[in-house]
């Protein structure tokens, strides 16, 4: 018998055997590796939605709440719900839509939503996608301001409601103490009250429908801030908007607060009863496209709690106050500032009508907010108007390069300044704050270019001819 090997064929054999032992271990290890990384994604879908709860019709939203853990996400399903809740921690409450999530009222004169952190804490909610009505209008405590309210916001809650409608309730959103909320797109309509801020509230309330409600679509209270735009307030029986003080009310209450606004609609129940659903008058003014803010002594106000006073042009009892927000290197501004503020001066400021409050608001980067911190610099010592000046006009010669703190110096030193103690006050930041301060305070009325101005609150934004401004100073002086 032949007992000779096929050396070549066994080799194959066996090389053949191996590379199927070796694709074993390969699929074996790869089977390790995508079961590893299937359970890792698992876990990870796990671990992302196990911060978001769904509730469906049948289940407790309150125990829902109360379980969940901060920052929790509740989804509620399609369906009514009939319960009072109370939110006590930073969470978010989503329904599929306010056509398709409802929430009625269970406890007679309390709110359906209840935002109230404990004590001095603060949290963040959000609302949307919901339908919510209280479902009457008494009250279990006026005087501690428990109604049944659609949502009550009070402490330091931070609150965004969107995509929410709101009927059938004493208040459909009542914000006090120091609530901040952010409401947009929700509709309130056919309760006592549309929206109630008062105390140290704030709100910014945008793109919102506020109609056919029995008595005032807003009222607005004590020190809160308000910012209104694009709103369509409609069909309110007593006001559109209110400020809670005399005339308006019956009542020994004062306004210490602000309220901005611009391109909101405010009409009465009847299309010419236009005049009549805005008070007091002066508040007509967020109805208009470029708007302003009421009352017009707020912008003193506003300034007064700035870190350092700003420069000031004109009697300080004048009755017009205007306030410049500019930026040296904007050109508009040095146009306004050479061209149109001489007549304004000659014919408004020095003839004791109307001052002028010089708010830098630096827009072109590093350069901008160093002209600006040298104008504080300039105020220090008394300086500040020969200082604006000359800088303008060296400015529009050599531009951007030449403002360097030493530049800046010379130029203060030019007008009478103490060159080393202005030079210092600005190598050292001495008014950064101050120039973030006029920045911030822009920035809250709405200002998002230079130069803008604001006459006893209503805005003119951009270089105007000085037939504009006379115009509005007149129509100011006239109410006077």
């Amino acid at each position: 018998m032949d007992t000779r090997v096929d050396f070549p064929a066994h080799r194959a054999r066996l090389l053949s055997m191996a590379s199927k032992n070796q694709l074993r271990r390969i699929g074996h290890s790869l089977y390790i590796i995508l079961t590893f990384l299937l359970l890792l994604g698992l876990s990870v879908v796990i671990a992302e939605a196990a911060d978001v709860i769904l509730v469906q019709k049948g289940s407790s939203i309150q125990a829902t709440i109360d379980q969940a853990p901060a920052g929790a996400t509740i989804e509620l399903a399609q369906g009514m719900w009939q319960e009072s809740l109370m939110i006590e921690k930073s969470l978010s409450i989503r329904g599929r839509g306010p056509g398709e999530t409802i929430i009625m009222g269970k406890d007679a004169g309390h709110p359906v939503i209840w935002i109230a952190p404990e004590g001095v804490q603060t949290m963040s909610v959000t609302i949307s996608g919901i339908a919510i009505s209280a479902g009457g209008n008494d009250c279990a405590d006026e005087e501690r301001s428990i109604c049944a309210d659609g949502i009550l916001v009070e402490g330091r809650a931070t609150v965004s409601i969107d995509d929410v409608s709101l009927t059938g309730s004493y208040a459909g959103i009542r914000l006090i103490s120091s609530a901040n909320a952010a409401i947009t797109r929700t509709t309130i309509l056919s309760n006592t009250y549309g929206i109630v801020i008062a105390e140290q509230a704030r709100a910014q309330i945008s793109d919102c429908t506020i109609s056919n409600n029995a008595k005032d679509g807003m009222l607005i209270a004590d020190s809160a801030q308000v910012e209104l735009v694009n709103n369509r307030i409609t069909g309110n029986a007593r006001t559109g908007i209110s400020i809670d003080i005399p005339p308006c009310y019956d009542t020994t209450r004062s306004f210490s607060g602000v309220v901005i606004g611009r391109n909101n609609a405010v009409t009465g129940p009847a299309a010419d009863n236009n005049g009549a659903v805005i008070c007091p008058p002066g508040l007509s003014l967020v109805s208009s496209r470029s708007g302003g803010f009421y009352p017009a002594s707020a912008g003193e106000r506003m300034i007064s709690s700035l870190p350092a006073a700003p420069p000031v042009e004109g009697n300080s009892d004048a009755p017009v106050t205007i306030l410049e927000f500019t930026d040296f290197t904007c050109p508009y501004c040095n146009k306004f500032t050479t061209e149109t503020l001489p007549q304004i001066e000659e014919n408004y400021i020095d003839t004791g009508k109307a001052k002028l409050y010089f708010l830098p608001f630096p827009v072109h980067g590093e350069t901008a907010f160093r002209a600006a911190e040298a104008a504080f610099c300039a105020q220090e010592q008394g300086l500040f108007w020969d200082f604006q000046r000359l800088l303008i006009a060296q400015y529009k010669v050599r531009g951007n390069t030449v403002i360097t703190p030493y530049w800046l110096a010379a130029i203060a030193a030019a007008t009478g300044a103490n060159h080393d103690q202005f030079l210092d006050s600005l190598t050292t930041g001495a008014y950064a704050s101050a120039v973030r301060s006029t920045i911030r305070l822009g920035e809250e009325l709405g200002v998002d270019g230079t130069p803008t101005f604001f006459i006893n609150g209503r805005e003119i934004p951009g270089a105007a001819p000085y037939e504009v401004f006379a115009q509005m100073i007149d129509a100011e002086l006239a109410e006077k």
